[in-house]
């Protein structure tokens, strides 16, 4: 059983406006960061609230105030927060999606953060070809660290699969990669961030100008390590606790 925080959405607010702003400040004095040309469209970093702690009222509370996108991790509970035929493009999904539920949570988001697999990649390419009328933007999750308990491909794995995934399953627009860091001090996941965003890199280098426009985002950094996230170069930042609580876990 999940344990849920309370909204206040004043907090929450004026909580993401100051996380927004040091992201935007973060980012800008590291902006050539990058080897890859044009970053200016990603010197604001996106804040995707995670919705795992609240409940379904206060979920629906922050899309009226129009603070999405917002990102939850369980197919189950994305169902229960979010109502047929709702503009998908309020929702991200970033957690492991298994195969026998694309079927709920694909038309639900307009992106999925956590493609793991060759066989997700088939099943989900062959659903949403079938079934969903447009095509549906992924992130491949990367196992940096290689941790055995974590999903997702080992990074050289990656670099030869994800320019044959793009060529082969046209129903899905590849637009990055995707990592979880291990539970370490800020400055321990440095380079687990940085190995991310040049593998984005030596990806983009070997593919079509167009697949390579579109191949960017980098969704990286949660509460306890978005600074450096950002400082090597994340685009989507998963945020859930920082912006309900205050330090003091208020």
């Amino acid at each position: 059983m999940r344990t849920r925080l309370e909204l206040d959405l004043d907090f929450f607010v004026k909580q993401r406006d100051l996380i927004q702003r040091e992201a935007d400040e973060i980012s800008s004095t590291h902006k050539d960061r990058s080897e890859t040309e044009e970053r200016d469209e990603f010197l604001s970093p996106l804040i995707l609230p995670v919705t795992k702690y609240l409940s379904v009222q206060d979920t629906r509370r922050l899309l009226e105030a129009d603070q999405g996108p917002l990102g939850e991790n369980r197919a189950q509970e994305l169902e229960e927060k979010t109502d047929p035929g709702q503009d998908p493009g309020g929702w991200h999904f970033i957690g492991k999606l298994q195969r026998n539920k694309i079927s709920l949570v694909a038309p639900r988001i307009e992106l999925l953060h956590s493609l793991d697999s060759l066989k997700l990649a088939q099943t989900l390419n062959r659903w949403v070809e079938d079934n969903l009328g447009r095509s549906l933007s992924v992130l491949v999750q990367i196992n940096i660290a290689g941790e055995n308990q974590k999903s997702g491909l080992d990074p050289l794995t990656a670099l030869d699969l994800i320019p044959e995934w793009i060529s082969q399953f046209d129903s899905l627009r590849f637009e990055g990669l995707m990592t979880m860091a291990p539970q370490l001090p800020a400055e321990e996941c440095r380079p687990i961030f940085r190995a991310l965003r040049q593998l984005r890199d030596e990806i983009r280098d070997r593919l079509e100008e167009d697949s390579a426009n579109s191949f960017k985002a980098l969704s990286m950094g949660m509460s306890n390590d978005w600074r450096v996230a950002v400082a090597e170069g994340a685009t989507i930042l998963r945020l859930g606790r920082t912006l309900l609580t205050d330090e003091k876990g208020r």
